[in-house]
């Protein structure tokens, strides 16, 4: 028995880092990719080339996974592009290869959740409450983060509204609770957007598809967590709306040497970057371009000294760096996920439907698919849970 709870733990490593050692250190995406490696030799040790078999017949997204990597091994030597994308894309597609799903049950899911959750929360919370630190002063961007957090909060909920057993849907709701506040606590608008329409979603979808039995208890504990996270978030919330009004004034009487303004030139500059070279974008050279428009007085001197590493949406990145080929591949990255719902269960489908909500409108004003973390957490879930067929997964209903 220890044996095998041995190498099943080895096999899982991946998931159980990314819900533990990458929520609290700067560098966790590197680390994740010798916690691969370790589970993929295991892999291959106990099953053979069994799982690797079974998923290259049966998993659609794999096949998308081998275009995009192979995409972006072209775009690397072709024009340069980060590393440290191509690196999570890669190890992720790897691990979506030879990972036998059969071993994501209910029970390591729930426990999965409920630790990234916690962990996630107390750093949030250490990071912006206790230490006072500015966003710009945490050990891993407040962003990205932000939708990691937001990610784990929708797999709470999906749970949540999945479970049957009372014990488990209130520790999973407990967990949602709290890693929505340490969500507003990053103070993440772009991420806030995502989740509100994300939560949106799944709230529609569930109403449409199950019959809905309320409790008085069940309304009055929710009721009163809600109300509870709602007045202890009501001073950071209303200081970010303060803060998204004074510069909504700024653009509109013309300046924009703000935060959003910024954002708002450099979506304004792609179609001058990428022209001539719309089908394939600019990689890396997109910086050269840059100051070439800065000479002939087409972008601005704030746009010209801040040198975006990113254009803070990922369809306008994707545009610039990779070209329309690349931009057809996110899509699909997104889309594809959600045909493929067919034979899944219902937690499968929750949590594909509030994952991919959550990305692609946190895509909208920043690139979750180009942070390590932040991919590692999306080509995970879609890739090795929520693909696979139903009765793999049939104790998660």
């Amino acid at each position: 028995m220890f044996k095998k709870h041995l190498i099943n733990g080895l096999i899982l490593l991946p998931f159980i880092w990314l819900s533990t050692g990458m929520l609290i250190l700067r560098n966790g995406d590197k680390t994740m990719v010798a916690m691969i490696i370790i589970s993929v030799i295991t892999t291959l040790l106990v099953y053979g080339l069994t799982t690797l078999k079974n998923n290259i017949s049966t998993n659609k997204l794999l096949w998308l996974l081998f275009i995009i990597c192979g995409y972006f091994l072209f775009s690397y030597y072709y024009h340069g592009l980060s590393s440290r994308e191509i690196r999570s894309f890669i190890a992720a597609t790897l691990l979506v290869a030879i990972f036998p799903s059969s071993l994501l049950t209910k029970k390591v899911i729930i426990t999965l959740t409920v630790i990234s959750a916690v962990i996630s929360f107390c750093f949030a919370y250490f990071c912006m409450i206790y230490m006072h630190w500015s966003r710009d002063a945490w050990p891993i961007n407040a962003i990205p983060y932000g939708t990691l957090i937001a990610g784990i909060s929708v797999i709470a909920l999906s749970l949540c509204l999945t479970l049957t057993n009372y014990k488990e849907k209130a520790v999973t709701f407990l967990a949602f609770i709290l890693s929505s506040y340490g969500l507003i606590i990053t103070e993440s608008r772009g991420v806030w957007l995502g989740f509100i329409f994300a939560l949106a979603v799944i709230f529609i979808v569930f109403i449409t598809t199950k019959k809905i039995k309320i409790t008085w208890r069940s309304t009055v504990i929710t009721l009163i967590l809600i109300i509870g996270v709602s007045i202890m978030s009501k001073p950071l919330i209303t200081q970010r709306v303060s803060q998204t009004q004074q510069e909504y004034s700024d653009i509109t009487s013309g300046d924009l040497n703000t935060s959003f303004g910024l954002r708002l030139q450099m979506w304004q500059s792609a179609p001058m970057i990428i022209e001539h070279h719309e089908l394939l974008g600019q990689g890396n050279q997109y910086l050269q371009v840059l100051d070439k428009l800065y000479d002939q007085k087409r972008i601005s001197n704030y746009l010209y000294i801040n040198q975006p590493p990113h254009f803070h949406n990922q369809y306008v990145d994707y545009v610039v760096k990779k070209g329309i080929v690349g931009l057809i591949l996110l899509l699909c990255l997104l889309i594809l996920p959600l045909r493929l719902l067919k034979n899944t269960s219902t937690l499968q489908r929750y949590i594909t439907i509030s994952l991919v909500s959550l990305f692609a409108v946190a895509a909208l004003t920043d690139v979750p698919l180009n942070h390590g973390q932040t991919i590692f957490m999306y080509i995970f879930w879609l890739g090795c849970f929520t693909t696979t067929s139903n009765n793999e997964h049939a104790d998660n209903d």
